[in-house]
């Protein structure tokens, strides 16, 4: 497993840039083929890295130049400026992308990924050519009718058997709806995420960061939600709603029998639509 991520790592390349008092890094894969392509940009989710699209920037590179990042506090960059501040990690985020990318670009976003886009969005869209925006919080604070499980936290007397076991658990309490696509590689990777992990994101989840972001914006837009996203099961219809009146002419679909970390329990079906949502913007 630790190969299959070191493989496709070290056929990236990859560019650092200031954040904070340290460094953010910008992997890049660029289009199988070598031909001029479009660009687009990868945004995980909290508690990740760009090891979220791990099962998808293959499939994506062969059509176009993948960009993943990792996000200010998350995986390998350090802090922004100001400790968890959700303005401050955009700001950073904003610059590392207007210094390394040439031309317009797209950007696939994920759970804070989606929170962190929005934010950027006006500040972006004279280059931005479409948004997708993957299970977003940060849309208000809407009635639940089923609360999500809490996460269950590692304490130091764990053996490492008991902390893969609440990785595994934690999967199927906030990320992944079929417990049967939680295998060992989803596990090595939440474990990696979390443990690298210093921001601080579920502060914003049920702040309005989304739809302010997105509210007066023009840019393409495609929302996409799996059926049992357990942070907003079962009011996904709440959510199309809230999208409607703040981008009307955006698109939303919800895909069946998939959890929040859509592109990763359901691959092909995430592909699918994100490389058909791209073509359409080019």
């Amino acid at each position: 497993m630790i190969k299959q991520i070191e493989q496709l790592e070290k056929s990236s390349t990859v560019n650092w840039f200031p954040c904070g008092a340290g460094r953010m890094p910008l992997r890049r894969w660029a289009i199988h083929n070598g031909a001029v392509a479009d660009k687009v940009v990868l945004l995980h989710g909290g508690s990740g890295s760009w090891l979220h699209w791990l099962r998808n920037i293959e499939v994506l590179r062969q059509k176009f130049d993948v960009i993943a990042v990792d996000l200010p506090g998350l995986g390998d960059a350090a802090m922004c400026p100001v400790e968890s501040g959700a303005d401050s990690a955009a700001t950073v985020t904003r610059e590392a992308l207007l210094s390394s990318i040439d031309g317009d670009f797209h950007i696939v976003a994920f759970s804070w990924g989606c929170t962190i886009t929005a934010i950027m969005m006006k500040a972006l869209e004279a280059r931005l050519k479409s948004v997708m925006l993957t299970g977003p919080a940060s849309v208000g604070n809407l009635p639940r009718h089923v609360q999500m499980k809490p996460l269950i936290k590692r304490t130091s007397d764990m053996s490492r058997k008991d902390v893969l076991a609440i990785q595994r658990e934690n999967l199927a309490r906030l990320m992944i709806h079929d417990r049967e696509q939680i295998d060992d590689l989803a596990v090595l990777i939440q474990d990696m995420n979390t443990t690298r992990a210093r921001f601080s994101s579920p502060q914003y989840a049920r702040a309005t960061l989304v739809t302010s972001g997105l509210t007066g914006t023009s840019t393409p837009l495609f929302v996409i939600y799996g059926e049992y996203d357990a942070p907003a099961y079962p009011d996904l219809e709440a959510r199309r709603d809230v999208f409607a009146s703040v981008r009307p002419d955006g698109r939303f679909e919800i895909v069946e029998n998939a959890g929040h970390w859509l592109q990763y329990e359901q691959p092909d079906v995430f592909n699918h639509h994100c490389i058909e949502w791209l073509l359409q913007n080019r």
